[in-house]
């Protein structure tokens, strides 16, 4: 008995011991991963808008931050596109109130006015897509430029693609001002940040599998 009780602890403790190995190495490789995801992160699109854009039927910004919105603006007025889509637009939130947010002038408010499209449906990546596809399509578009934040691009780039196949996709990463990729690892907001995102672009495959079969 007292030998069968030894050999019992003695595979616990090697069972512990695998599982402690396995973790160990797999949050090795998610911070090798983690490091080459914010290292390969797109660059932050020239200042100079107009001679960098590549001019589209229709411009996207993903909601998420003023400075995301600030440049969709500049890319409409530069004539980067004909037409503007805020998808995932805060309830309550007006073209007024982004007027006020961005400070523009009369000759700018008429441009929001005009060109403008708020979207308040998404809730997420997927749903950003989703709306555009249906923006496109309303509005006859072959081509949209995507703006968002640079570390998120990689991931909004793979849900766009694959949602809007027939969609000639050019893509606008934008570096937000609080975001120091240069000491990213001494900023545990930054880390925790970052290491959020690429969690969900390593995982998105799989959801994007199981919402598929869910629909089917």
């Amino acid at each position: 008995m007292m030998r069968f009780k030894t050999v019992s602890l003695a595979k616990t403790k090697m069972a512990a011991k695998s599982l402690l190995i396995v973790l160990l190495l797999g949050c090795a490789f998610f911070m090798a991963g983690l490091q080459h995801f914010v290292h390969t992160l797109p660059k932050p699109a020239s200042p100079t808008i107009t001679t960098t854009a590549t001019a589209t039927d229709g411009i996207v910004v993903i909601t998420g931050g003023q400075q995301r919105l600030a440049d969709g603006f500049n890319l409409l007025q530069s004539g980067a596109g004909t037409a503007l889509l805020v998808s995932g637009v805060g309830q309550g939130v007006s073209k007024a109130i982004l007027a006020d947010e961005l400070k523009l002038n009369p000759r700018e408010t008429a441009l929001l006015a005009c060109c403008v499209k708020l979207e308040f449906q998404a809730v997420d990546t997927r749903g950003n897509a989703v709306a555009a596809g249906k923006w496109a399509q309303a509005n006859g578009f072959t081509s949209l430029l995507l703006v968002t934040a640079n570390y998120h691009m990689p991931r909004a780039k793979a849900i766009f693609t694959r949602t809007l196949p027939d969609i000639a996709l050019s893509y606008w990463p934008v570096s937000p001002d609080d975001l120091d990729l240069d000491i990213w690892w001494k900023t545990p907001p930054i880390i925790r940040l970052l290491a959020r995102e690429y969690a969900k672009y390593l995982t998105e495959p799989m959801a994007n599998l199981i919402l598929t079969r869910i629909n089917d």
